[in-house]
């Protein structure tokens, strides 16, 4: 998996007197660039106590994991939510302006969040005591620790570069603080459609999308080792499992809200993952002519969809509910409903680096959007796609979305296609002379019945007035 360390390393002391961590930031030509220089790997099995619990016991690590508990208690109880919320505001307001993949030492929402959650918490935990303050009950907090602790070298496994920070407890507090952040505002939004309660709704979706960019990547696996040790303490029969919690969350994008989970989606690594399971759910496996080609010169489509239009090619949406089960029999194009949003852009462009570092051999998205971005190469094509009811948008006009789809396929290197027998069929059905022209007569002549009629009329006419004068010439002669 691809991730970019220092995303979440730069905002977990919020406290002055602990703002000591070393800030690390790079450059990319690009996104996918970028992200390939964060990459989160698949585990490897170097050690053999990897992603195995351990005794933790040590005289040393005791007094480590009491230290962290203590200094997490000094942090939310010193943290000033007004002071965190107006640092989230500025983040938040540089973070929209770029909507694609970012990197670098910008901090991340959750790792903000995850301090004004406890602090909320702590307050509603003193009211409610009326006792001394506690964060949290210490032997919970020692059990989150210990986990974190266990799984400390197969998490660092997880990311290309190392992490620069000062000592072993800020990476454990670090992990701890976005994990319980995400549970929380997983089960919160679980209970409420429109978010939690907590936070204002631009914040909501500012999270959201903060929580689906490729190197705020968390790996799923420690997630739901706390989850999980969460719900056995508190005995909870109704808990929801982990992985209900995270999809019903992820299944609030448009593009992806008739999409239904699978067994493949449950094994997703982390949230960036999971969008692009969901996107491959029910997607037909690659077999004979529709098998990935490998070639330097792979199949491309040459025609966009007004032209492929005026060759006599049909558009049709398809019933199916997967985006790539794209079809072209007998003149007739079939493709699913792509609804667009505001949304839409920054989760297929965080997919598709995903692809681009991960599943180069199986860039499925990205070889989707290249397809639409052969088809769209104007306004007037998606009007085209949109009257046919192929595209759905809330963009304001065509031409935006025109301009996303030809914006997401730059710096994508994809020697790949998923469609070159689509891409092979369409070529050569507007190649043909005979299919242009019966397409002409079609649209040019009998577009309506109005027109048709009219056309007809006109050739009985014009037969008529050709009798007439070959008559005339013969009473002549």
């Amino acid at each position: 998996m691809t991730l970019a360390p220092e995303a979440w390393t730069s905002e977990f002391r919020k406290s002055e007197d602990a703002n000591n961590l070393e800030k690390d930031k790079f450059s990319a030509k690009s996104d996918i660039e970028r992200a390939r220089a964060s990459k989160m790997e698949e585990d490897k099995p170097s050690s053999s106590n990897k992603g195995k619990d351990i005794d933790v016991g040590s005289a040393s690590e005791t007094k480590m994991i009491g230290k962290l508990y203590a200094q997490l208690e000094i942090d939310v109880g010193s943290a000033s939510e007004n002071k965190i919320f107006a640092q989230l505001d500025m983040d938040v307001g540089s973070a929209s302006e770029n909507k694609g993949v970012q990197t670098g030492s910008k901090r991340t929402l959750a790792s903000l969040l995850s301090t004004t959650d406890f602090n909320r918490y702590y307050k509603e935990h003193s009211e409610s005591r009326r006792a001394t303050p506690r964060l949290l009950d210490m032997e919970k907090i020692r059990d989150i620790i210990r986990s974190i602790q266990n799984q400390e070298e197969r998490l660092r496994d997880c990311y290309s570069e190392e992490f620069k920070l000062a000592k072993k407890s800020d990476f454990i507090e670090m992990v701890m603080l976005d994990a319980v952040f995400i549970i929380e505002f997983m089960k919160e939004y679980s209970k409420n459609d429109e978010g939690p309660n907590r936070f204002e709704p631009r914040t909501i979706l500012d999270i959201r999308e903060d929580l689906i960019l490729l190197e705020n990547q968390l790996p799923f696996f420690i997630i739901q080792k706390i989850y999980d040790k969460y719900n056995r303490a508190r005995q909870d029969p109704t808990a929801i499992p982990f992985f209900d919690l995270v999809t019903s969350h992820s299944k609030n994008y448009t593009f992806l809200k008739n999409i239904e989970t699978n067994l493949s989606v449950k094994k997703s690594r982390h949230f960036t993952d999971l969008l692009r399971n969901f996107m491959l759910n029910g997607a037909r496996q690659p077999n004979g002519a529709r098998k990935l080609n490998g070639s330097s010169n792979p199949i491309m489509l040459r025609h966009n969809a007004v032209k492929l239009r005026a060759a006599g090619v049909e558009f049709e949406v398809a019933e199916d509910k997967c985006l790539l089960n794209i079809t072209f029999e007998k003149g007739v194009l079939k493709i699913p409903l792509l609804e667009v949003d505001y949304h839409f852009e920054r989760a297929v462009r965080n997919i598709m680096a995903l692809e681009q570092c991960l599943y180069q051999n199986e860039a499925y998205v990205c070889s989707y959007i290249k397809f639409m971005d052969h088809l769209i190469d104007s306004a007037e094509d998606v009007g085209l796609l949109v009257g046919k009811k192929i595209i759905t948008h809330r963009l304001g006009n065509d031409a935006a979305v025109s301009v996303m789809i030809n914006k997401l396929c730059e710096n994508i290197s994809d020697p790949y296609t998923y469609y070159d027998d689509i891409c092979e069929k369409m070529n050569d059905h507007c190649d043909s002379l005979l299919n242009r022209m019966k397409a002409t007569l079609e649209l040019v002549y009998f577009p309506h019945v109005w027109r048709g009629t009219g056309t007809i009329a006109a050739a009985v006419l014009l037969m008529l007035t050709l009798i007439q004068t070959i008559t005339s010439v013969k009473s002549v002669f």
